[in-house]
């Protein structure tokens, strides 16, 4: 991660464009609680610079939130898919259907506590050449998540947060520092997809998230496209969303945990197509990584997979 605390400057993209739409996407899949509760914080702190336009794309939830929230939303637009299309799939729809100049894919575990947006959206406007922007993860306990990431290497995956070396104290230092969040704002390889803000001009170049990422690391790709084509990801700590968490994982953990491990070979095999030997030799790893989570969970051993 580019962990440099950087100025707020423009490049020679045209800058002070003004923003007059926040588009807001909100993915939920069985959600109902926190899904109300979502919306109405959005509401509550909605934008003072920009008109608010929210969707949300309800996943074949079968816990009655899309008579819920249409009910309670009148105003908000519910797409409701048939059948769960997957976390990528899910919010391009919801990009496709929207037309603010900014595109926040926002968590269904997530509230807003301030004026997070405001603050924002004004970022954006002064640094033209920001493509994607991302604020901090506030967990109930108060405490700071992980908002920002690395790009995964094949040497990083050791200092994941379910490796079995992040025990041993060398190793557990390596975790510590691949998981630090950055005080100021700072130029960082990729974002959490929970609270992303998209530049919608950005968009348009490199195109949406990649939908062959039916779950998990589509935040990774999208951010790694985004600086490949010249844009910047940046952290902006002072926008804050309390996240909740792992409401829709909880559900069916080793599911999720399994798609996160496809999801992460494809990351690979995407972007290493070159090392088909070391990427056969992840994907042996992987199986065997879950595998072996399986059994401990299932032994007791083990804490759920969850995101």
């Amino acid at each position: 991660m580019k962990s440099r605390a950087i100025a707020e400057t423009h490049t020679d993209r045209e800058s002070g464009v003004t923003i007059s739409k926040l588009s807001v996407v909100i993915l939920s899949y069985n959600t109902k609680n926190t899904t109300v509760k979502c919306i109405r914080s959005l509401i509550q702190h909605s934008p003072t610079t920009a008109k608010l336009e929210v969707i949300v794309i309800d996943n074949a939830s079968a816990d009655g939130s899309p008579e819920v929230i249409a009910k309670a939303f009148p105003d908000v637009k519910l797409i409701r898919n048939a059948r769960n299309r997957g976390f990528a799939a899910a919010c391009n729809q919801g990009i496709r259907s929207t037309n603010g100049e900014v595109v926040l894919l926002l968590n269904s575990d997530t509230e807003l506590i301030d004026q997070s947006l405001d603050i924002m959206l004004d970022f954006i406007t002064r640094n033209s050449d920001v493509g994607i922007a991302g604020g901090k993860l506030i967990g109930e306990d108060g405490k700071p998540q992980n908002s920002c990431q690395h790009f995964p290497t094949y040497s990083n995956l050791f200092f994941t947060k379910q490796s079995l070396l992040t025990s041993i104290k060398t190793f557990r230092r390596g975790y510590n520092k691949y998981r630090s969040i950055p005080n100021a704002v700072t130029d960082v390889d990729a974002l959490a997809g929970g609270f992303m803000f998209l530049r919608r001009e950005a968009l348009k170049q490199i195109g949406l998230l990649d939908e062959r990422f039916f779950f998990y690391v589509e935040d990774l790709d999208i951010s790694k496209r985004m600086s490949e084509a010249g844009w910047r990801v940046v952290f902006v700590p002072q926008a804050k969303v309390l996240h909740i968490g792992g409401k829709s994982t909880a559900l069916k953990p080793a599911k999720c945990y399994w798609w996160h491990h496809k999801s992460l070979y494809r990351y690979f095999a995407k972007h290493n197509k070159g090392f088909f030997l070391l990427n056969w030799l992840l994907g042996l790893g992987l199986v065997g990584h879950f595998t072996f989570w399986w059994l401990f969970r299932k032994l007791g051993l083990s804490k759920n997979g969850s995101k």
